[in-house]
């Protein structure tokens, strides 16, 4: 296995950071990993080395306003700037190893992306998996808070507001939790303007299902302090894929991959793809 740190496009040419876990011989399939907010793509190196292990090439963008890339942290003038970077990421991707089968994963609001971009895009991949996907959230915002947000997201006021994430919820490994809020590239404030398109895109998403007819795995946490698993489940039920999978995991935490069992959601998302790609 090697790793690459390279760049890729955006969709207004703007170069920005990419990381990649490559197998050592020729890949079997190529997939794609969307991370959550304030995260980066550094943050999915287990990810990487496992499913280059597998014999896969894994890509994982630091997405527009997040990680190593230039420009204001927390803060992106259109959500749906997401949508077009991650259509010319995976174009310019396809067109390095063409012919591969290409799968798309995202982990929370990574989710919400992915989920809005095959929406837009229904046949740029293969199959998507869907890592509690921030299509609702627990998150208590007040009346005042919303209107204030709303105004200044108005007016492009470039003043910050507290994601209100709580840490401690993201893992039961004290590890994982310690590095999320150490880590110097993890972001967890963002301006109104982001906060409100982020707001409403969840709203999007959810709708979305029933238009979203490729193969798809969505794996929920039981405990989730930040997603509603209902919401999530009733996200799955509305899809309109003929070939969808569930799995829901009784007592995790918000990041499954980041879990002390993380393995088990690992081998759950291997043997899916596995199961689609050609022998």
């Amino acid at each position: 296995m090697k790793t690459e740190e390279s760049g890729y496009i955006g969709h207004d040419g703007e170069k920005m950071f990419l990381r990649a876990w490559l197998p050592d011989a020729e890949p079997r399939a190529l997939v794609i990993g969307i991370h959550g907010l304030g995260s980066h793509s550094g943050l999915m190196s287990f990810h990487g080395e496992s499913f280059a292990a597998k014999g896969m090439a894994f890509f994982a963008p630091d997405l527009r306003g997040f990680g190593k890339n230039p420009g204001l942290k927390g803060h992106v003038e259109r959500f749906d700037e997401y949508i077009e970077d991650m259509n010319s990421l995976t174009t310019q991707l396809k067109d390095r190893m063409p012919g591969k089968p290409a799968y798309m994963f995202g982990h929370s609001l990574g989710g919400q992306h992915v989920i809005r971009y095959v929406s837009t895009y229904p046949k740029a991949v293969d199959g998507i998996i869907l890592s509690g996907p921030a299509i609702s959230h627990t998150l208590n915002i007040g009346i005042g808070k919303r209107i204030a947000a709303e105004f200044l997201s108005l007016l492009n006021v470039k003043r910050y507001f507290s994601s209100n994430v709580d840490h401690s919820f993201d893992s039961h490994d004290p590890e994982v939790v310690k590095q999320n809020i150490e880590d110097p590239l993890t972001f967890d404030k963002v301006t109104a303007r982001f906060g409100i398109q982020g707001l409403k895109a969840a709203k999007r998403a959810f709708k979305a299902a029933r238009f979203i007819t490729l193969p798809a795995l969505v794996q929920q946490a039981g405990d989730d302090k930040f997603i509603d698993p209902d919401k999530t489940k009733a996200f799955f039920d509305t899809l309109a894929s003929p070939d969808k999978t569930w799995r829901f995991y009784e007592g995790f935490y918000h990041e499954l991959h980041g879990e002390l069992e993380k393995e088990r959601v690992l081998k759950d998302m291997e043997t899916w793809l596995e199961k689609r790609l050609p022998s």
